[in-house]
């Protein structure tokens, strides 16, 4: 659950927008006046904060200055919302987004809040890689995969970066890897043969993981098959069990280097397998469904 922190010094104003927010899924704490809010935000380190700027003791301009010289804060999504006219300097001090108190409604500060938040996590993300990526250039020994491979597994990722950064974590940890940025390039692969576990993007240009998954659970009943979100949006678990999926990764060190969570999930499915093969024989042998 995200926390967001409200720096308000209306009161009916503050009490509307944290409801909606609340009502919306976020966890909401709030100030009355700059100074307690740079306190809150100090203390509490919020994913966002949405800030008035006419406001008693510290303004919301000297707010999101001290945010922006603090190294801790330089990143975090900062939403002014206020009719001040003050509000072409806050872009200049390094607003995230600036909206105004009489041209937008509750439900359209929390729609860019969640954009805001998306933004920001997948800079995250995309930051991360290019850290893994500078700590791992050069190096010819880590780039081989080991000779005792633990299977085979198809990576659907429509992220260069991304996808390359997964598939040499999963190279290292002995798997060997097929990579493809769609869904059909998936699709094509898998008729074509066989693999022991699935790696799949929450959402790829063709289509939404949770379909994907479904059709390939469709055919591989018992095969781990792992979603994941770079940007950590949550999947209802009755949509990712009627789907199918083995697992739902959201945390940055377990989707960039997943190799510990398959092996698990792989041993689990061989010692169903092996469980399967002491058990009598049905009469008739069913065939294997077909992709689409």
């Amino acid at each position: 659950m995200k926390t967001i922190v409200i720096v308000e010094d209306h009161p009916v104003l503050r009490s509307i927008y944290r409801n909606k927010f609340i009502a919306e899924g976020f966890q909401v704490e709030i100030a009355a006046d700059g100074a307690s809010g740079l306190e809150l935000i100090n203390r509490i380190r919020p994913d966002l904060v949405v800030l008035d700027l006419a406001m008693p003791k510290i303004n919301g301009i000297e707010v999101l200055k001290r945010l922006r010289a603090n190294p801790l804060f330089q990143a975090l999504p900062v939403i002014i919302f206020s009719d001040s006219a003050w509000k072409q300097q806050a872009w200049r001090e390094g607003a995230t987004v600036v909206l105004s108190k009489s041209t937008h409604s509750p439900s359209q500060v929390v729609d860019s809040a969640r954009n805001a938040l998306l933004k920001a996590e997948s800079r995250q993300i995309e930051d991360t890689v290019a850290t893994f990526l500078a700590g791992t250039a050069g190096s010819s020994e880590q780039a081989i995969p080991s000779p005792l491979s633990e299977g085979q597994v198809l990576l659907v990722e429509d992220h260069y970066d991304i996808r390359t950064t997964i598939s040499s974590a999963l190279a290292q940890s002995g798997f060997r890897v097929t990579g493809v940025e769609s869904h059909a390039a998936a699709l094509h692969h898998v008729r074509a043969r066989e693999f022991d576990a699935f790696l799949l993007s929450r959402k790829c240009p063709d289509g939404i993981g949770l379909s994907l998954c479904n059709q390939l659970r469709q055919v591989y009943p018992q095969k781990p098959i792992v979603l994941y979100s770079t940007v950590a949006l949550s999947i209802p678990q009755e949509q990712r069990l009627q789907a199918g999926a083995s697992a739902y990764l959201t945390e940055t060190g377990d989707i960039l280097n997943p190799g510990r969570i398959l092996l698990k999930l792989i041993d689990d499915e061989k010692s169903l397998a092996h469980a399967d093969t002491k058990r009598p024989l049905p009469r008739h042998d069913s065939m294997r469904p077909s992709l689409p």
